[in-house]
Parts: structure tokens; C-alpha cells; sequence
């Protein structure tokens, strides 16, 4: 079995992600697509991100008839930062023997050397890049390998500045997702 392990703070999750997700489905074929939504990501400390629960929400409308496709609520579960090499430990755990893809942003290689037990990290997947605006092409001596996708160049950053706003975000959230933002107040000012 192959697992891609996609991780995130999803802030909340947009058609960036989606489009993330179609090129590894596309091109690395997995049998499963796991969405781990972070608790406290390590590499922004004192964050504030929306609840657990409404990122959770926000992202079972977003993936909502993707078939292979859920939501893994482990890191939000545990107390504490979002550690990667913790997740795929555990995931190793639950599921032996299945191969599993970690997905990350090409902007994840400025830190990657820094990431806590990066050699264990390494051991339990193989990390799949998503081009990201001045993040197209694997740094050296950076394993893994990029995937080809259209880039889609709206941050979460921009997209919470706009809904605090009270700009729309047409073309940049699904629309079942910024219709829960709107009705759950999410991102206001």
C-alpha cells in the first residue's frame, strides 16, 4: 500500500492545496491521501491558527468526494508541536510495510535541514515537492523529487488577510469552504 502524508497547517485550506494534491494523485498514484492538519507547526512558533475543529471542517467540505482521500486527526490529537518524523512514526506504526510519500511545499527546503530527526524522516518516506513561487527546483543535496503541477500562487497568508477584509476569494477557496469560513465568522478582523 502507498500512503501520501500530506501535512499543514491549512489556514485555511485553498485551491492551492487541492491543486497539490491532484498532481501527487496524478503522478505517484497513491492508494490512500492523508490530509494531517498541524496542531502547532514547529517553524511558527506562537501562530495563531483557526480552532483544530474548524480547520478539520473546512477541509472534509474541501476534500468532500475525493475517494481516497482523509483527514488524519493525530497531529491535533497530541499535545505539544507538530512534528513530522512523530506522525510518520505513528502512521509507520499503524500501517507496516506501506510505502509512505511525505508531500511538502517547495518553500519546506529553506528549513529542511533543521527539521527535528531529519535522517528518520528520511528512512520512513520519501518526500514529494510542490513547486512553489521561487521554489520550482530541488535545492542540492535535497532528496526526494518534484512533481510537475500548475503553480497556484495565492498564500493562506493573502487569503485570511482578504476574508479579514471582507474581500471574496473566488477562485482561490472551494465554495462550499468559503462559504463555511463566512458562516462560521472565521477570519474577521
Amino acid at each position: 500500500m502507498r500512503i501520501a502524508v500530506f501535512g499543514g497547517s491549512f489556514d485555511p485550506v485553498h485551491l492551492g492545496h487541492l491543486a497539490a494534491a491532484d498532481a501527487v494523485q496524478a503522478q505517484r498514484r497513491p492508494d490512500q491521501l492523508l490530509w494531517v492538519p498541524a496542531r502547532q507547526p514547529p517553524h511558527k512558533p506562537g501562530a495563531r491558527l483557526a480552532s483544530g475543529e474548524d480547520r478539520v471542517a473546512l477541509l472534509e467540505l474541501a476534500i468532500a468526494g475525493r475517494g481516497d482521500e482523509r483527514v488524519c486527526r493525530w497531529e491535533l490529537d497530541r499535545d505539544g508541536p507538530s512534528y513530522t518524523v512523530d506522525t510518520l512514526e505513528a502512521l509507520h506504526q499503524d500501517q507496516p510495510g506501506a510505502e509512505l510519500l511525505l508531500v511538502l511545499g517547495g518553500d519546506s527546503q529553506q528549513h529542511w535541514a533543521g527539521w527535528r530527526r531529519l535522517d528518520r524522516i528520511l528512512e520512513l518516506a520519501s518526500p514529494l515537492w510542490i513547486p512553489r513561487r521561487g521554489w520550482e527546483r530541488l535545492r542540492p543535496g535535497v532528496p526526494g523529487r518534484m512533481l510537475e503541477r500548475e503553480r497556484v500562487d495565492r498564500s493562506a497568508t493573502e487569503l485570511r488577510q482578504a476574508l479579514a477584509a471582507g474581500r471574496s476569494c473566488e477562485g482561490s477557496l472551494p465554495p462550499a469552504v468559503e462559504a463555511e469560513i463566512r458562516r462560521r465568522g472565521l477570519y474577521r478582523a
